[in-house]
């Protein structure tokens, strides 16, 4: 899908969310400062090994005030960010909700006989929940992530550029592999709801027209279009699985491989200019 196609859907979608600006600000701001909270994480460990363990020259209130204050920080963050996105999920779904009944009950009638009920049903009740909660949730992820990525990169080059390179390798790799398993879900996905919307369709047909099934002695046709329609959903439904479950171990093998590359050169800079253990634990949790 081309940008511009994007970027018009948002338009369409952007009326049912009017009068939300101050929860939305709220929320990004929420996102921010959990954002940025990440980066302090692994700070904390480079003073509390070299400072504490090696030199044995850390106050211990440090300890607790540091990680139990990042972490009330980080968990008050998310709770605002977690709640405020519902709270605007739930008003867009429900004025969208609303505004769908509304053309409903004008709809012309040729277009309600060309759709099932189920159909329509599926739309206002289920179609719309499942949708704006994924438009939302992606939004917020995608908003989290990219402040994370940038406060720990900002993080990591600050602690030793040259590994934070070695690390830049990977990300056309994982880029490439989520491009590509993203695509087979989305395909798969497509493919499933038009397949429970078939399902759906075939339970509603039999239950509604069970006098006429039963008079042309229809039970088995019936049967056997029911079976075939649950079968295909279930094999969409382990072809999304299988998708998803490769998705994480094969990134998970290209990031081992850089993690692999960061550590040998890192204990190379060890003996060689000198860099601490907490450093490099330090560098190790930010990656």
């Amino acid at each position: 899908m081309r940008l511009r196609d994007i970027f018009s859907q948002f338009q369409r979608l952007t009326p049912f969310f009017v009068g939300l600006r101050t929860a939305t600000l709220l929320v990004l701001l929420a996102v921010l400062v959990g954002a940025l909270t990440e980066p302090l994480i692994p700070a904390l460990m480079k003073p509390l090994l070299d400072r504490g363990f090696a030199a044995q020259q850390l106050d211990l209130w440090y300890v607790p005030v540091g990680i139990i204050g990042v972490f009330a920080v980080r968990g008050a963050a998310g709770f605002v960010a977690q709640y405020g996105i519902t709270y605007i999920a739930q008003k867009g779904m429900h004025n969208m909700r609303v505004r769908l009944f509304e053309r409903l009950q004008i709809i012309a009638p040729a277009t309600l006989g060309s759709k099932t009920s189920s159909h329509l049903v599926n739309t206002i009740v289920y179609e719309i929940q499942n949708g704006v909660n994924l438009l939302i949730g992606s939004l917020l992820t995608l908003a989290k992530d990219s402040l994370t990525l940038l406060a720990l990169l900002g993080y990591l080059f600050y602690l030793n550029w040259h590994l934070t390179l070695v690390v830049f390798i990977m990300f056309p790799i994982v880029a490439l592999l989520m491009a590509f398993f993203s695509k087979r879900l989305h395909r798969t996905t497509k493919a499933t709801q038009g397949a429970t919307d078939e399902l759906a369709y075939v339970v509603e047909e039999n239950v509604l027209a069970w006098r006429a099934v039963r008079l042309h002695a229809a039970q088995a046709a019936q049967a056997l279009r029911f079976g075939s329609v649950s079968e295909r959903l279930s094999r969409l439904a382990m072809k999304s699985t299988a998708s998803a479950a490769l998705m994480t171990p094969m990134t998970q093998i290209v990031a081992a491989c850089a993690l692999s590359a960061v550590i040998t050169i890192a204990l190379w800079q060890s003996q060689t200019t000198g860099n601490t253990v907490g450093g490099f634990v330090a560098f190790t949790t930010a990656l």
